[in-house]
């Protein structure tokens, strides 16, 4: 059976300029050419659009890191909680991926037994691909992203924190949100990528 697990985060991303990406990064002494962490993002949605209206996302992302390769089909349930999602995330085989990107098949397992929320018949509808690096920020892991779309270059900085822990949280919010200010950033949380680039 493949291997599943549900997860409660937070996700805290800004968009940035170049500028501002590399700056941050001189700062926190990374830059992108220190990974070779590849994200190639394909998203999927009903044929009338259902998941995005409700601000659910349901992706298969590949990570290539050097030669390796791994899998993941994820769906984000929004909560009540601003910016906070429910997510279920589920490793899938090469075959299941390819199964799942150029035939819409999705694979057995939890996700697909959710079909109370995508209905069982989804389509891809979009590719991001992500550069990745990270960087530790005081009690964070902060990462960085060049995004590329459709012939154009994006970049946000970001970091994903467990929800299960209310006081720890709030105060790991309060230092990503730190960590802009001393750059002269006010955060404002970007756009799900779902429906930014569409």
């Amino acid at each position: 059976m493949a291997k599943k697990t549900r997860t409660l985060d937070k996700e805290m991303r800004h968009a940035l300029s170049k500028a501002q990406c590399y700056e941050i990064m001189d700062y926190l002494m990374v830059q992108f050419s220190d990974t070779t962490d590849y994200h190639y993002n394909y998203y999927f949605d009903t044929y009338e659009g259902a998941l995005t209206k409700q601000d659910i996302t349901l992706r298969q992302r590949t990570i290539r890191k050097g030669n390796d390769f791994h899998y993941v089909l994820t769906l984000k349930i929004p909560t009540i909680d601003k910016d906070t999602f429910l997510e279920y995330n589920q490793s899938l085989s090469e075959r299941q991926m390819r199964r799942l990107v150029y035939n819409n098949i999705l694979p057995e397992g939890e996700i697909k037994d959710l079909s109370s929320i995508h209905g069982g018949n989804v389509k891809n509808f979009n590719l991001i691909r992500v550069s990745r690096v990270s960087a530790p920020y005081k009690d964070l892991e902060v990462f960085f992203d060049r995004i590329s779309h459709r012939g154009k270059t994006f970049y946000e900085i970001g970091t994903n924190i467990e929800s299960d822990d209310w006081a720890s949280s709030t105060e790991k919010a309060q230092e990503f949100k730190e960590l802009l200010s001393t750059f002269g950033i006010e955060y404002k949380q970007a756009e799900r990528r779902s429906k930014r680039f569409r």
